[in-house]
C-alpha cells in the first residue's frame, strides 16, 4: 500500500512536502498542489501496478483523515 500524508500546516518552511516517494521527496508550493499531486500518482499507482494507495489528510483540528485516489473515504 502506498501512503501519501498531506499536513495541515507546512512546519517551518514556505512549502508543503511529500515524502516516501520512489522519486524521494517532493516540494509544492501550497497544500492544493501537494493534493493534486497525490491523486495523481495514487491513481497512476494503482492503475499501473495494482497497488492500494492511501492519501491521508489533516485537518484544522489536528485530526488525519484518510482517502482514496478518488477523495472518497478510504475503507
Amino acid at each position: 500500500m502506498i501512503f501519501y500524508e498531506i499536513p495541515y500546516e507546512q512546519g517551518n518552511t514556505q512549502t508543503w512536502h511529500l515524502d516516501g516517494l520512489a522519486e524521494g521527496r517532493k516540494d509544492f508550493d501550497s497544500r492544493v498542489a501537494a493534493l493534486a499531486f497525490a491523486m495523481q500518482s495514487a491513481n497512476a499507482a494503482v492503475k499501473k501496478c495494482g497497488d492500494q494507495a492511501c492519501i491521508a489528510i489533516q485537518g484544522a483540528d489536528g485530526n488525519w483523515r484518510t482517502f482514496g485516489p478518488d477523495m472518497l473515504p478510504f475503507k
